[in-house]
């Protein structure tokens, strides 16, 4: 029996990639992912997300070239002179408290800029696939519901999934301009990826590791609420088949979830002491915060149903494996070893247990 399904390398090689957002969290993984698969990818950035840390800047050495995705005229000119096959949109404003704070930013971003890869990539004449990274969050909240799964409705209760559930709608707006000229849309929806490397503030993850490194309590809010942990890995090896799947298929347009199964997606202060508990840490470290400044939905439950039907797609990855995988990092990073090397290990090693999994 075959293990679990993972990217095709003579599909990606020497593919001509446009990636916005390159130098994100996510997007850094993906971007090194593509090149050990032989991809020729360009990045399109406007800064470093997260500072002084960021994983990028591990990965890459290169100085930054700033460019908003605000900014049309030249985001379609660049993308005609690449000539990419595929465009990967994760630019985006991610973090849910900037969205409260700074709303009319968060709605140019997440859905001016999305229209705009949209539209420049039609003028795109080698562009057969456009991928828009959205969220879990795109979805209409419905306490009574058990999941969300790719027929929910979309919506949003505040500014950040309110415009995320936008960029899902432009997105499809697009169907019949893209069929005149046989272009690709696909919509991929996934939340709370974690992995090593993330430094970005207001994420549990990295508020965990900054609270290990300088020895001080962890704050947390919405301990009770629930999340589909998943580790970046398993994450974009949905998205790279997804796209692989898209780009050989006539089908216009099209959306998935990227989730654990149901049983793994548990509350914050579980998951919180999960961690505590492998990195040896007291669980009187941890402070819970009752009041919130914005809000935030209680349980973001999502099943993957359509991605194992139609992608063959499932997570690698057990609970204990992927806090093994944060574990390896972060342990890896304090004895500043090479994370670029030691990163490119852990895709490797990712494969090599999808390959054994049967």
């Amino acid at each position: 029996m075959m293990g679990l399904r993972i990217p095709n390398k003579k599909f990606w090689k020497n593919k001509k990639i446009f990636l916005t957002g390159h130098t994100s969290f996510k997007a850094s993984w993906f971007k090194l992912w593509l090149e050990i698969l032989g991809a020729k990818v360009t990045g399109y950035s406007l800064n470093y997300p997260s500072n002084p840390k960021c994983l990028y800047k591990i990965f890459y050495k290169e100085k930054l070239i700033k460019e908003s995705i605000l900014n049309y005229k030249k985001l379609k000119k660049k993308i005609i002179l690449t000539k990419p096959k595929i465009v990967f949109h994760f630019a985006a404003q991610s973090i849910l408290s900037d969205a409260n704070k700074k709303p009319i930013e968060n709605y140019k971003t997440n859905i001016i800029g999305t229209a705009g890869i949209l539209e420049a990539c039609y003028y795109s004449k080698n562009t057969k696939l456009v991928v828009i990274v959205t969220t879990d969050k795109c979805y209409e909240e419905n306490p009574k519901k058990k999941f969300y799964d790719e027929k929910s409705t979309l919506g949003g209760s505040e500014p950040y999934s309110a415009s995320k559930a936008c960029a899902e709608l432009i997105s499809k707006s697009y169907l019949n301009k893209y069929k005149k000229v046989n272009k690709k849309i696909i919509t991929l929806r996934a939340g709370n990826v974690i992995g090593g490397g993330d430094w970005k503030k207001n994420r549990l993850v990295p508020d965990i590791f900054r609270a290990i490194l300088s020895r001080s309590s962890l704050l947390i809010r919405n301990p009770n609420h629930i999340r589909p942990w998943q580790h970046v890995l398993d994450c974009i090896n949905g998205y790279l088949i997804a796209s692989e799947y898209s780009y050989n298929k006539n089908i216009t347009f099209n959306s998935w979830n990227f989730a654990p199964p149901l049983k793994n997606q548990i509350k914050v202060l579980k998951f919180v002491n999960i961690l505590f508990e492998r990195f040896q840490i007291k669980k009187n470290k941890i402070i819970i915060k009752n009041k919130n400044k914005f809000y935030e939905s209680r349980k973001l439950n999502l099943i993957s149903n359509k991605a194992k039907k139609d992608l063959k797609w499932n997570t690698v990855l057990s609970q204990n494996k992927v806090i093994d995988f944060i574990y390896e990092w972060y342990s890896n990073y304090q004895k500043k070893k090479n994370m670029k090397t030691f990163s490119i290990y852990q895709i490797k090693k990712f494969c090599k247990i999808a390959s054994l999994n049967k």
